[in-house]
């Protein structure tokens, strides 16, 4: 189901996600920007391709530093492995790899 489709078919659902994303996503006892690492560790660990990109703009947005999105990528390979990292350049895009070549 698209976000799309839930926002046509139920968008009162969508409503709570959304307050729901803003009261998490705020900062506490972790920033802003620590939280953004931390969902995008989450991301790319389940291979969501669409989270990560997300993850990965909010977390620029909120001043995490290529290096820190880096050290976050590796710890992602220490605890799922290798298949954690190597399915998606959008890592690579990440931590401006492409840009430094």
């Amino acid at each position: 189901m698209s976000l799309k489709m839930l926002n046509e078919k139920d968008p009162e659902v969508l409503k709570a996600l959304y307050a729901y994303r803003r009261e998490v996503f705020k900062n506490g006892s972790l920033s802003v920007k620590e939280k953004e690492l931390i969902a995008l560790a989450l991301s790319s660990a389940s291979q969501c391709s669409k989270c990560f990109t997300y993850h990965s703009e909010k977390a620029k947005e909120a001043g995490a530093s290529d290096k820190e999105i880096l050290e976050a990528m590796e710890v992602v390979a220490y605890m799922v492995g290798p298949s954690g990292l190597i399915w998606s350049d959008l890592i690579d895009e990440a931590v401006g790899y492409f840009e430094k070549e």
